[in-house]
């Protein structure tokens, strides 16, 4: 037993022997209790239990338990309750990377500290605040959270530390026999007095004690939030500094054995390992992220052991990069593979215990997604190693690359994955109505705020929030909506038994997702270096690739190349020609298919034709990664040159080709859509009716709607994203001359408040000026409804039978209430919205006219709650797949929302598409779908494209390709 534990032994002694005799002395009058006592004690269960739930790394249980707590302490007006459970929120959001939910309660805990004049915890929440600040990426801010902290000057040289253990310990010695004599003399005349003294001296020593312990946390926590600060800036000496000051104050003789000292002690070695790699000092690294991760696995904090474990893995694989022997470089490789494996687990681990909202598992996969993707690469690049040229994959090659594929799934959808697996439980069974009615209430208002934001609201000028409050009201509510999601799961008896879908490793994609015509590329973008999975039902091949800069690169430059330039410039205005959107105007495609074809090949080089020789003529499953999903890989050309859009070889006349979030995904919606019954129908939905002075609808009609029905206010819809997803490369620009086949006033069915590709990119605004314009319009899309007619009379011919929903029919109402499981195809061709930044105002924009209960748009939060059987549904609208990048979860929109509700195919537009080109190439795909061809829907849609582009007309991809 160590000195500093046999003094605190010694006071707690000391306390227990003289409590009976004080007790004697006098007898206390009992508290009188008051209203706020029971909500207390109860708030002090909760969240001791929460506590508890947290640090045994079940963050979903203890969740409800701490909001609880928050609850009970907010009805009893304790501002310190109110605070410490804020804190406690604060810390499983931090852990589960949710930093600016957890920023949130940490500045509202430092109010609720202040408020009761506690000091020392203020102080922690300000530089837990400057954490979370420094972790989204708001230096700035950090540095104004730490700077506002009152910091102490300790003494942490190691003649101080012995110098103050040694005077504690005498201390607590001296205490310690005093004590003993007093409780030795029991009731002995004068021992009251000696006790009463005694323990007073006792108290004031322990709380002294307790504020020295305290000020070397606020010192250590200060410290390692400035190193964090200066390290980013890559002031690395400063840093150093500032790391081993936090290292020194958290391993102090003395307090270094208490709770939050081993944490910022593991924190601090982390920090100090993190600049021994970046300084090539692998050993020192080594050395450091072993330590840090021993402190972790003993303090059972495997939110703090995964960044060691993953430190010790690059450091050792880079260390293994510089080593001249080559059987110490093997060795080295493997311990460097078992540590990223190590974390990969520790990480698993963490997630199996997560909160399991939605928002929650995506973002919890975003901060982990870098040890994924390194743990994978580095199998990847062993397999490569041990590759023959030229030959299939085999032996310990085969079982590395077999190993990465399945990391590299294990990082990839997951969210979606589990979402999948809870679509046919009924998370709502045995859940309290209170619940239940609040997240109802919660999404309602957020629907209403983010129709103000866009401009199409009925709404009280005198009354009108501004955009700043509003925005932040919605940021509160869809925190609130988290926890609530959270605490419905925890509440249902039946999600505990849950079984969730796993990620499937290489051998089972072979047998349960390909067939022997169908080859899976699945793609892994690094920093330094990517990957391409090349599968088939009897092989596999690994190619590696550019960094992923290079990739995104020529991806979003061919994107560029085939989509008009006044396409790809968010316009915050109303466009009011004929587009199916909100905010782009009419253009051609570029004339320059030289430029095109050079640009296209460029990127086919560079991310398919590697694996040229396994593809064949077979389809291609594409599992896409980045800015990888915003592109056609059916319009890439597989040989430069040529002016004639219609003479192009793209790859889709040698190869049919499907997409999907991951291979895993695909089995589990195979094996759903297989279970449910399949409809025999079709639904289309088209041309609704968006003004009230639309002339389909009569006099009395149109006073009715004036009346009750909600249109589009008189403001301006502004860009509701702002930018989303990862940065990438801004595109380069094509000529902008037009095409001499393509009609100059082709009309297009627009989407969105800004550019998609603005929002992916997270360019700002070309027009700069954000100059809103009057009375906004919706203009009518005639050609919807020619496409609904011929869909419909397509089906019949067929032998089928299809339903229309036309002008005040194809409404937001008929879509949630009526039962769609009997549809094989539902199609809907409207206008889009998209909101890259919240993707669940993402939607659909039907009739705006005459609604008694929703507000006209059909939204990504609304289509998950849709009932569907296993239909093919074609959004016939503009960039209706798109949506917000989220790393290691792909792009969170429509298509998700569908595959939810039961749809196992989905097909979406990745920008803008021209009204006439879209409604014959729709028409030409039901006709090979629906008719004597049979075609599956990839193979229908690869005909109809094949036939635009022999038929020149619309022979550029800015037609076909979308």
């Amino acid at each position: 037993m160590t000195k500093p534990f046999i003094y605190f032994l010694s006071c707690a002694i000391i306390a227990a022997g003289l409590a009976p005799i004080a007790l004697n002395a006098q007898t206390p009058k009992p508290a009188s209790p008051t209203a706020a006592a029971p909500q207390e004690g109860a708030g002090k269960a909760a969240l001791k239990q929460g506590r508890a739930l947290l640090k045994r790394g079940n963050a979903e249980q203890a969740l409800g338990h701490l909001e609880q707590a928050l609850k009970l302490y907010t009805t009893a007006n304790d501002a310190k309750g109110i605070a410490a459970s804020r804190d406690a929120l604060g810390d499983l959001y931090s852990r589960q990377g949710q930093h600016n939910v957890a920023l949130t309660h940490y500045q509202k805990a430092n109010e609720s500290f202040v408020a009761a004049n506690d000091t020392y915890n203020a102080n922690l929440m300000l530089a837990k605040t400057g954490d979370m600040l420094y972790s989204v990426g708001r230096g700035a801010e950090a540095r104004d959270a730490y700077s506002r902290m009152t910091v102490p000057k300790i003494d942490i040289s190691t003649t101080g530390k012995i110098k103050q253990v040694m005077q504690k310990v005498d201390k607590g010695l001296d205490l310690f026999n005093k004590g003993r004599e007093v409780v030795a003399s029991g009731l002995a005349p004068g021992t009251v007095g000696k006790a009463t003294a005694l323990a007073a001296d006792v108290k004031t020593t322990i709380d002294q004690e307790r504020a020295d312990y305290r000020q070397y946390i606020i010192f250590s926590i200060y410290e390692l939030g400035m190193g964090r600060l200066d390290y980013s800036g890559n002031q690395l000496d400063s840093a150093k500094t500032h790391f081993s000051n936090a290292l020194a104050a958290a391993d102090n003789t003395f307090y270094g054995k208490f709770g939050q000292a081993r944490r910022w002690r593991i924190a601090s070695r982390t920090s100090l390992g993190d600049i021994a790699l970046l300084q090539s000092r692998f050993s020192d690294a080594i050395k450091h992220y072993n330590s840090a991760s021993d402190g972790a696995r003993k303090d059972k904090r495997a939110d703090l052991r995964w960044p060691a474990q993953r430190g010790v893995g690059k450091s050792k694989w880079l260390q293994a990069g510089i080593e001249k022997d080559r059987k110490k470089a093997t060795k080295i490789r493997e311990e460097a593979i078992v540590a990223y494996r190590d974390a990969v687990k520790t990480i698993e681990a963490i997630r199996a215990g997560s909160i399991s909202a939605d928002e929650s598992r995506t973002t919890f996969l975003a901060t982990t997604k870098d040890v994924f993707d390194e743990a994978a690469g580095a199998l990847a690049e062993r397999a490569l190693m041990a590759a023959t040229p030229g030959q299939p994959l085999s032996g310990a090659a085969l079982a590395d690359a077999a190993e990465a594929f399945k990391i590299v799934e294990q990082g990839r959808a997951r969210s979606l994955l589990d979402m999948l697996g809870e679509a046919n439980a009924n998370l709502s069974e045995g859940v309290p109505a209170d619940l239940l009615k609040r997240r109802q209430d919660n999404l309602s208002r957020q629907q209403e705020i983010a129709q103000e934001l866009a401009g199409f609201d009925s709404f009280d000028e005198e009354n009108k929030k501004s955009d700043s409050d509003l925005e932040a009201e919605l940021n509160q509510l869809s925190i609130d909506y988290d926890s609530i999601e959270n605490q419905i799961r925890t509440a249902n008896p039946r999600y505990a038994s849950l079984t969730l879908p796993q990620p499937l490793t290489l051998a089972e994609v072979q047998q349960q997702v390909l067939d022997d015509k169908t080859a899976l590329l699945e793609y892994s973008l690094g920093a330094h270096v990517s990957y391409l999975w090349a599968v088939t039902q009897g092989g596999v091949a690994l190619y590696k690739l550019p960094a992923r800069e290079i990739v995104e690169k020529q991806a979003l430059e061919f994107r560029a190349a085939m989509i008009p330039e006044k396409l790809r410039s968010p316009i915050t205005g109303i466009n009011l020609a004929p587009t199916r959107g909100l905010g782009l105007s009419s253009a051609p495609a570029s004339g320059n298919a030289g430029g095109f074809a050079t640009t296209s090949n460029t990127l086919y080089r560079t991310a398919v034709e590697p694996a040229a020789s396994m593809i064949g003529d077979k389809r291609m499953l594409i599992v896409a990664d980045g800015a990888l999903n915003y592109i056609p890989f059916e319009a890439l050309v597989k040989t430069g040159g040529g002016t004639d859009y219609a003479a192009l070889p793209y790859l889709v006349t040698s190869n049919e080709i499907a997409y999907a979030p991951s291979a895993s995904v695909v089995a589990v919606i195979r094996k759903q859509a297989s279970a449910r019954p399949q409809g025999t129908s079709v639904l289309v939905i088209a041309d609704p009716i968006f003004s009230s002075n639309d002339p389909r609808l009569s006099g009395a009609t149109k006073a009715a709607a004036k009346g009750g029905g909600k249109i589009p206010a008189k403001r301006a819809p502004k860009a509701a994203a702002k930018g989303a997803g990862r940065k990438t490369t801004t595109p380069v620009a094509p000529p902008a001359a037009p095409a001499p086949n393509v009609t100059a006033n082709a009309e297009t069915r627009g989407l969105g408040l800004s550019n998609a590709l603005a929002d992916v990119a997270g360019t700002p605004s070309a027009s700069g000026t954000g100059a809103p314009i009057k009375n906004p319009m919706l203009a009518r899309l005639n050609g919807t409804r020619a496409e609904a007619e011929q869909i419909a009379a397509l089906t019949k011919q067929s032998g089928g039978t299809a339903d229309i929903w036309l002008d005040l029919n194809a409404n937001e109402a008929n879509v949630q209430s009526r039962d769609l499981r009997n549809y094989r195809v539902v199609h809907v061709a409207t206008h889009g919205l998209l909101n890259a930044e919240r993707p669940q105002f993402t939607g659909l924009v039907l009739s705006l006219v005459g609604n008694k209960a929703g507000d006209g748009f059909l939204r990504t939060d609304e289509i998950f709650n849709l009932k569907l059987g296993a239909p093919l549904v074609m959004l016939s609208a503009c960039e209706t797949g798109l949506g917000k990048e989220k790393r290691g979860e792909g792009v969170i929109g429509l298509t998700r929302a569908f595959m939810y509700a039961g749809a196992p195919t989905v097909g979406v537009s990745l920008w803008s598409v021209s009204d006439n080109s879209t409604a014959q190439l729709m028409t030409d795909f039901y006709k090979r779908m629906l008719t004597g061809q049979g075609m599956s829907a990839s193979a229908a849609m690869r005909g109809a494209q094949q036939n635009m582009i022999a038929g020149k007309k619309y022979a550029a991809p800015f037609y076909w390709a979308p």
